[in-house]
């Protein structure tokens, strides 16, 4: 979802003086004709996401066969996230993860419907219903539940809900993160290698390695695949981490998945000294 809505922003020539830098590295990585089809295709192809989605999102399986529409869309896709959007994966990450983290907080101190009253004026909550602007104005929270995804490219727009037409899988409620022009700025300049050596000069290259890949949870077995390293030596890494209160694992019968405290992400996207 993440990569669409930066493909609209970008074709749109939205996000301001924020992310001019982004969108000029974005435009020259991937050349006028390639955005032009890019673009071309957002107007013709309303369910972009729907396919997209089918597919796995960015990282999923490429199905179909070369001459198929839906197999295209996809590949093109995928092929804007890998040349715009990577590059820059893991502090982009890292802020939609401090956001998620901060609405936890709201959430375990206000519940739900604090949450929902910190996302954006437009959203309105009145249980069960939920208004959201757009062609389906009132969606009614069923047994279902509702997920909420914090978003960087949604930058100064309204929510989005999304919901399969089917009624499988649980709704999403995209929304825009609040956005800081000194971290935002910063964001698009090319010094991961200067960052990755500061952190590592503190933590150790495998273990600021290990805290990097965490920008995503993941389980242990996927941390290692990663990092490049061994699951005993992911696991190792991870203990030593979250004793120091960077790291938090949830065991859920014979799996775990580690994922980044606030502390962690701070440390890791000098939160502290913003």
């Amino acid at each position: 979802m993440e990569a669409l809505l930066a493909l609209e922003l970008l074709a749109a020539g939205r996000g301001g003086s924020e992310f001019a830098p982004w969108r000029a590295q974005a435009v020259a990585a991937l050349g006028t004709r390639a955005l032009f089809k890019l673009t071309s295709m957002l107007h013709s192809l309303p369910d972009v996401y729907d396919i997209v989605r089918g597919a796995g999102g960015p990282d999923g399986p490429t199905d179909g066969q070369p001459g198929d529409s839906s197999w295209r869309v996809v590949k093109d896709v995928r092929e804007f996230h890998r040349r715009a959007i990577a590059p820059y994966w893991h502090r982009i990450g890292g802020r939609l993860a401090i956001d998620r983290a901060a609405r936890g907080q709201i959430m375990l101190s206000g519940g739900m419907e604090k949450v929902l009253s910190t996302l954006h004026p437009s959203v309105h909550w009145e249980s069960p219903h939920l208004d959201v602007p757009g062609p389906d104005v009132e969606w009614r929270l069923g047994d279902g539940g509702l997920l909420l995804a914090p978003s960087l490219f949604l930058h100064s727009r309204a929510p989005v809900l999304l919901i399969d037409p089917s009624g499988a899988g649980t709704p999403v409620l995209v929304y825009p993160i609040p956005v800081k022009q000194k971290w935002l700025t910063a964001m698009w300049n090319e010094e991961s290698a200067r960052d990755v050596a500061a952190l590592g000069a503190l933590l150790g290259r495998t273990r600021a390695a290990v805290l990097r890949a965490l920008t995503d949870s993941c389980s242990t077995t996927e941390l290692g695949h990663r990092v490049g390293i061994s699951v005993a030596a992911a696991s190792q890494h991870a203990a030593i981490l979250r004793s120091a209160g960077l790291v938090t694992t949830l065991r859920s019968f014979n799996t775990v998945t580690h994922t980044l405290t606030p502390l962690g992400n701070a440390l890791l996207h000098e939160e502290l000294i913003a």
